[in-house]
């Protein structure tokens, strides 16, 4: 069976005190019940420690063992258009449980759901909490990062270098993203960032904006996936595409 998991916030000692949240301290002292001589993994930082548990109180003491095993996942962006309803949880958890690196929400000219600055920084806050669990449910040593909403034309400037590949669903003809990447030959640290639009779809503005960006249009295949579907796939692709799910890096 496998450790308890919890992300501190900040390093994790070599032995003493160790940095975790009120609530962590919470959930493991009194649901979990764990003792002194209870073993659980922290993460930090993108690396992940064993610990075994000394003291459990108001604060929870232990000494770290070594490092715990977490696999190597290549970096891969999801700007995921925003879905009606709690679509885009289910993305953020799915999406979490793959191995995403970063979650940027998109605001996108067709979605139904419209957020004015105190709803996104509510739903933002609720993502990232989202986010945590998952990571921990799936052994992570990280938590992707989960961006403020934002529309098509910031886009660009905020995936910097990263390699875009646009999923339209009007670009019948253009590659897969396997395809894509293959083409594009981005470095091993290099980051792919994969842009899903909401229910309607992205527009033929909002492709060229990104388009003229330097992204590269793909194509999910021949039939229509719903948005949370296609977020998930699309990601799922890339990764693979980049030595993730299953594969060996090379």
């Amino acid at each position: 069976m496998a450790n308890h998991r919890f992300f501190a916030a900040g390093e994790v000692p070599d032995e003493g005190t160790m940095p975790l949240a009120p609530t962590d301290v919470h959930h493991l002292r009194d649901v979990l019940r764990l003792e002194p001589g209870d073993e659980v993994v922290i993460a930090y930082g993108g690396e992940a420690h064993l610990v075994r548990l000394t003291a459990v109180g108001v604060e929870v003491s232990g000494v770290r063992l070594g490092s715990a095993s977490a696999p190597d996942v290549p970096r891969v962006v999801l700007v995921q258009g925003i879905g009606k309803g709690e679509k885009m949880d289910t993305v953020v958890r799915q999406a979490t449980e793959l191995g995403v690196a970063r979650i940027v929400p998109l605001l996108a000219e067709r979605s139904v759901v419209r957020l004015d600055a105190a709803k996104a920084a509510a739903r933002t806050e609720r993502w990232r909490r989202i986010a945590a669990e998952a990571a921990k449910q799936s052994q992570r040593a990280d938590v992707p990062a989960i961006d403020a909403p934002m529309d098509a034309g910031a886009l660009p400037g905020a995936l910097g270098d990263a390699l875009v590949l646009v999923c339209w669903e009007d670009a019948a003809d253009a590659p897969g993203i396997g395809a894509a990447i293959e083409a594009a030959g981005p470095a091993a640290e290099g980051a792919v960032a994969v842009v899903v639009g909401p229910e309607g779809g992205l527009t033929a503005s909002e492709v060229g904006v990104l388009a003229d960006a330097g992204a590269t249009v793909v194509s999910l295949g021949p039939t229509v996936l719903r948005t949370e579907t296609a977020g998930v796939v699309a990601l799922a692709l890339a990764l693979a595409a980049r030595g993730g799910l299953g594969y060996a890096r090379g």
